[in-house]
């Protein structure tokens, strides 16, 4: 099992460089030169681009796991407001007005 903390908490070297590439606050460019700088690796345009698709299918993660979240606030919201017995035409607005969803969006979560 390998524990990845914060920047400059690793011991190895193969802990820091996993910080670096798993970091979701570092660019694909940024890793790239932390890559050639401070571990020597030469940076081929085939590597650059794994770097850049590495990032970009951690972003692509990060966006559904908050879009996931999202939807289980708006239906926890929702099943809180049905046990006060709010109305659902007053729900549909709240929902369409807290989330910025259009009205045929907002009565999926009814």
């Amino acid at each position: 099992m390998i524990c990845l903390g914060k920047e400059g908490d690793s011991g190895t070297d193969l802990l820091k460089l996993l910080n670096v590439l798993l970091s979701t606050e570092t660019g694909s460019q940024d890793k790239c030169q932390i890559l050639e700088e401070d571990f020597h690796i030469r940076m081929t345009q085939t590597l650059e681009s794994e770097v850049s698709l590495m990032c970009n299918l951690s972003k692509g993660v990060e966006e559904k796991g908050i879009e996931k979240g999202r939807q289980e606030g708006i239906i926890a919201m929702v099943s809180a407001l049905k046990d006060l017995q709010i109305a659902d035409s007053i729900i549909l607005n709240k929902i369409q007005e807290k989330f910025h969803l259009a009205e045929e969006t907002a009565k999926m979560y009814l």
